[in-house]
């Protein structure tokens, strides 16, 4: 099911309506676990095709020496180890929807492929000597710059062009706060139900911490969550030490900062907000930076601490930082 409430969900909404009664291809576009296969599918089952197959491919795990087989199909005795006739993507999907998902990762050959059939709706299996007729709508995904790819010679311009026949792009769900809530409420119920477990509640506690975390996996780490914390909770309400958040990862500096880039200790403090009088700022040209550094981190810690009632793990969240490495700094700074 396709879920949220934010405006830009509204309007793919209306774009899947649009769409659903028409044979025009589709391009999703969107990182990761933002749900391009429920989109989709939401396309295929709005419209007359909802009743023939919806088939979902990986195209990046498609061998190139398969590719034809795998598409097309292939008749008995095509070659060896072809013991009886084998349908294809295409032939499977006739009437319905052939979903490619990851079409960036497909490869230079499987392109070529893919472009054949797009142009004429007609397929030939490995080893017959006729064509086949097919009617498969297309629609593509992808969690990579298309675009640019086919720019850079990366991807078949051709081929681009015949599967961007509408572009639906998809924002990462930590730009659609709105639609954290109304999400992990259907699938806490839908976890519970199937789990056979009493359907808990979110405290506003753990409403917050759902609402600052950067769901870097999306939709998909979203519901992981929920379902991980109704089976800890077990049917009591869910608190934020249920919610299971994966780790930040640490970003790697692409170039060394140089010498002249480096800001002057009192230029670093200067840049640096909220510090209020317990921060002495007349002393700071004459701080280590490390000690400067260390006095406005240990202030500002204590300032998310107030912000949260205390609630370390709350502020460990917002600070987007691992709670063993926030407890330890808790403890450096005796707070």
């Amino acid at each position: 099911m396709l879920l949220g409430e934010s405006n830009v969900m509204q309007n793919i909404h209306t774009t899947i309506y649009q769409l659903s009664d028409n044979k025009l291809p589709v391009l999703i576009t969107g990182e990761t676990g933002v749900g391009k296969e429920l989109v989709a599918q939401a396309i295929h089952h709005g419209g007359p095709r909802a009743s023939k197959p919806f088939v979902p491919v990986n195209c990046g795990a498609i061998p190139a020496t398969l590719s034809e087989t795998l598409f097309f199909g292939h008749i008995q005795g095509a070659f060896t180890g072809a013991e009886k006739d084998h349908k294809g993507y295409f032939e499977t999907a006739n009437g319905g929807t052939l979903f490619l998902d990851e079409i960036g990762e497909m490869s230079p050959e499987n392109q070529a492929t893919l472009l054949r059939v797009l142009d004429d709706d007609v397929i030939m299996p490995v080893g017959a000597t006729e064509s086949k007729k097919v009617d498969v709508r297309v629609i593509s995904a992808t969690n990579v710059g298309l675009l640019a790819k086919a720019d850079a010679g990366l991807f078949r311009s051709d081929l681009y062009q015949r599967l961007t026949g509408m572009i639906i792009p998809i924002p990462p769900l930590r730009d659609r706060t709105e639609d954290i809530l109304p999400i992990a409420e259907y699938y806490l119920s839908e976890v519970a139900t199937r789990m056979r477990l009493p359907l808990p509640s979110l405290t506003p506690e753990a409403v917050a911490a759902l609402e600052t975390y950067s769901f870097p996996g999306n939709v998909r780490e979203l519901i992981n969550i929920i379902q991980s914390a109704v089976i800890v909770s077990q049917g009591t309400a869910i608190q934020p030490k249920h919610l299971r958040f994966e780790p930040p990862s640490v970003a790697v500096p692409s170039s060394p900062v140089t010498q002249s880039d480096e800001p002057s200790p009192l230029n670093a403090l200067d840049s640096v907000p909220h510090l209020d009088a317990e921060t002495d700022m007349s002393e700071a040209p004459f701080l280590p930076l490390n000690e400067a550094l260390a006095r406005y981190e240990r202030q500002y810690i204590y300032q998310v601490l107030d912000r949260t009632g205390g609630n370390k793990a709350a502020a460990a969240r917002l600070l987007d930082v691992p709670q063993r490495t926030f407890y330890r700094k808790l403890a450096k700074y005796n707070l």
